[in-house]
């Protein structure tokens, strides 16, 4: 798999305080530090709201896991919120290594942007 197969843009919304990271492709080995590089970064802004939105993702591996987990943690020694928008497979998943009592899960961006802290 080409590091190619995988992308990340990343947004401030418009209330300033929430940074928008949306992944597109296929995570996995090869392609986790384009997710963990920008993640990283988002989360280490300060003490607003992350938003990892993974609805265009069609595959992810184990590594992402440790990624939304670090991001995680790093948001709540913050002070921050990290938010994670996941399509029906990646729930799965999350759910089945219990997870999804863990992260902050959004079927959708304008869900996961509308909830409050």
């Amino acid at each position: 798999m080409s590091p190619e197969a995988f992308e990340t843009t990343t947004r401030r919304d418009a209330d300033g305080a929430t940074v928008v990271l949306t992944a597109r492709g296929q995570l996995d080995i090869a392609t986790v530090h384009l997710l963990r590089a920008p993640v990283t970064a988002a989360v280490g802004d300060g003490d607003g709201t992350v938003v990892v939105d993974l609805s265009d993702v069609d595959f992810f591996a184990s590594v992402g896991i440790d990624v939304l987990l670090r991001a995680h943690e790093a948001t709540r020694r913050g002070g921050g919120t990290l938010r994670v928008v996941v399509p029906r497979l990646i729930r799965r998943t999350l759910t089945s290594v219990g997870l999804a009592q863990v992260l902050d899960l959004h079927d959708t961006l304008t869900d996961a942007l509308a909830t409050t802290s």
